[in-house]
């Protein structure tokens, strides 16, 4: 039940990186240097946008000319190759990771649990370092 799931990750927050709040990842310190907030309904773009920002000090070359034209390599189930493949970093490669996860979400999605993901992910909603609408 999609319930007992929220609530049972929002009790272990702190232990699990895959839902731990964002701001607690990095050190407080080194928010006000960050610049560049990316969303999950623009991930391609944004991820786009911020490789073409950085530039290697050996090659000159950015990183998307490094990595995100050709995207990590064509073993989609590992991110520890770099070798060319036939998309780009982040690009939709096939209708199998295709999963309507929005239209699921909407339909078990209650206020209630609307409501109750706010509150535990209040940090991050409210922090002056992200621009969440």
């Amino acid at each position: 039940e999609f319930s007992w799931f929220l609530k049972h990750i929002t009790t272990t927050l702190s232990e699990n990186m895959h839902w731990r709040l964002i701001s607690s990842r990095i050190d407080e310190k080194w928010w006000p240097h960050i610049n560049f907030v990316g969303y999950m309904e623009n991930m391609s773009d944004d991820a786009k946008s911020l490789l073409q920002s950085i530039h290697s000090n050996v090659s000159g070359k950015s990183a998307w000319d490094e990595i995100g034209k050709f995207g990590w390599s064509d073993n989609e189930t590992s991110c520890d190759y770099t070798v060319q493949s036939d998309g780009e970093f982040l690009a939709q490669r096939d209708v199998k990771h295709t999963t309507s996860a929005r239209d699921k979400m909407l339909m078990y999605y209650t206020p209630y649990l609307e409501k109750f993901v706010e509150l535990h992910y209040a940090e991050d909603l409210n922090s002056p370092y992200f621009q969440f609408d």
